[in-house]
C-alpha cells in the first residue's frame, strides 16, 4: 500500500539523518499518523534549573514565554463551565495509573471538551518548567508553554495545559516510563507547521486527555492506555499522514470510550486526507489491543485500519462508526485492514452512531 511504503522510508531516512550528524543534536523530523519515532530531533531544550529537576512550579523565562504562537497570560483564567463537585475531581494518580471517578459521561455518550483537558476541573493554571527529571513527580494545576519533556519515571502531570507536545527524550530510548496524564489538554495552535505528534512514545497513560491543533494526533508505542479523551482537528503539513491515534506495531494497547476523530482544519475540503480516526498498523506486528466503546469519524479515508495483515488477539467491541464527515464514517469505507480470522482477533457489538445498526467488516 503506497501510505504505509511512504511512511516506512520516512523512518529510514530520519534514522540515516540522524546518524550523520552524531546522536541527535540537530534531525530532519518526520511526522506520521501514528508512528513515535526513535530518529527524531528533540525540540529545543528548555534550560535546566533545580526547579525543573525536581519537576516544581518556576518562573524562569524559559517556562514563562511561550513561543512565537497567541501567548497565553502567565496564569490562564479556565472557561465559565461549572465547577465540578468533589465527588468529580480526580484523585491523586498512582504510578499504576489511577483515574478516579471519570468526569465523563458514560457510554453511549462520548467524551469532548466539556469533560477534557484541564478546564472543566475549575483549577487556576500556574507556569511551570517542561523538562521533568525527578522520579514519581506529581505536577498538578501546571501550564507548559514550550512543550512538555519526560526524562524521568512514573512522571504524573494533572489538571494541566500543555502548548507545542508531549515527549519522552533520547536518554530514555523515547520511553515515557510510566508517565500518566489526567485531564491534560495538549494543542499547539498557532504552529502552522507542527512536525511531530500531541503525544507520542511508549509506557503511558492518558486519561480525560484533550488533543487537538497538532501535527498529528496521540502515536502509541507499547503498554499504552487511553481513556475517555478527546483528540480532533489537526495541522497539515505537506507529506503528513495523520490520525487521531495510532500505532506502527506494538503489544498492550488499551483503548476505552475515546472521541476520536480526524480532520484538517488548515486545509479546503478537496484536501482533506487523515488516514483514519484510528491507524492500527503492523509494522511490525502488533498484538493484544483493546478497542472498546469509542466512536471514530474523519474526513479521510478510512476510520479505523484493524491491524492486519498480521495483527492478533485485537478487539474491536461495542465501537460506534460516525458519519459526521462521510456517510461511510471514511471516505473509502469504516475498516480496513482487518483480518478476523487471526488469532484472538475479536470484532463484537460495533455498530454506526446513531442508528444502532450493526457495522460488519
Amino acid at each position: 500500500m503506497a501510505i504505509l511504503g511512504s511512511r516506512r522510508s520516512r523512518l529510514v531516512l530520519g534514522a540515516v539523518a540522524l546518524l550523520l550528524i552524531g546522536g541527535g543534536a540537530v534531525a530532519i523530523v518526520t511526522q506520521s499518523d501514528s508512528v513515535w519515532d526513535r530518529s527524531r530531533a528533540e525540540p529545543a531544550s528548555q534550560p535546566v534549573d533545580d526547579a525543573a529537576t525536581a519537576g516544581e512550579p518556576t518562573t524562569s523565562a524559559a517556562a514563562a514565554t511561550p513561543s512565537a504562537t497567541p501567548t497565553p497570560s502567565a496564569s490562564p483564567s479556565p472557561s465559565p463551565s461549572p465547577t465540578p463537585s468533589a465527588s468529580k475531581s480526580s484523585k491523586p494518580a498512582t504510578a499504576a495509573g489511577v483515574d478516579g471517578p471519570s468526569a465523563c459521561p458514560p457510554f453511549p455518550a462520548f467524551p469532548d471538551e466539556n469533560c477534557t483537558g484541564w478546564k472543566h476541573t475549575g483549577v487556576k493554571l500556574k507556569n511551570c518548567n517542561g523538562d521533568i527529571r525527578k522520579n514519581n513527580a506529581v505536577l498538578d494545576s501546571c501550564f507548559f508553554p514550550q512543550d512538555l519533556k519526560i526524562v524521568a519515571k512514573n512522571v504524573t502531570i494533572k489538571r494541566s495545559h500543555v502548548h507545542g507536545s508531549v515527549y519522552a527524550s533520547y536518554m530514555t530510548d523515547w520511553d515515557f516510563q510510566g508517565l500518566t496524564m489526567i485531564d491534560v489538554e495538549v494543542e499547539d495552535e498557532g504552529n502552522t507547521s507542527p512536525d511531530r505528534a500531541a503525544i507520542g512514545g511508549p509506557n503511558f497513560t492518558c486519561i480525560r486527555c484533550h488533543v487537538h491543533n497538532t501535527g498529528t494526533g496521540i502515536s502509541m508505542g507499547g503498554n499504552v492506555t487511553i481513556k475517555d479523551s478527546y483528540a480532533h482537528d489537526f495541522t497539515y503539513t505537506d507529506g503528513a499522514h495523520q490520525a487521531a491515534a495510532g500505532a506502527n506495531g506494538g503489544a498492550n494497547l488499551t483503548l476505552i470510550h475515546n472521541n476520536l476523530e480526524c480532520a484538517r482544519t488548515n486545509v479546503s475540503a478537496d484536501k482533506q486526507g487523515c488516514s483514519s480516526a484510528l491507524s492500527l498498523y503492523d509494522e511490525p506486528t502488533i498484538k493484544n489491543v483493546l478497542v472498546e466503546k469509542n466512536l471514530f469519524n474523519t474526513a479521510g479515508g478510512y476510520c479505523t485500519y484493524g491491524g492486519g495483515p498480521n495483527g492478533t488477539d485485537i478487539r474491536y467491541i461495542d465501537n460506534r462508526f460516525g458519519t459526521k464527515f462521510n456517510k461511510s464514517c471514511g471516505s473509502y469505507g469504516p475498516v480496513a485492514a482487518w483480518h478476523g480470522n487471526n488469532s484472538g482477533n475479536v470484532w463484537k457489538g460495533n455498530a454506526w452512531q446513531g442508528t444502532n445498526k450493526a457495522l460488519n467488516p
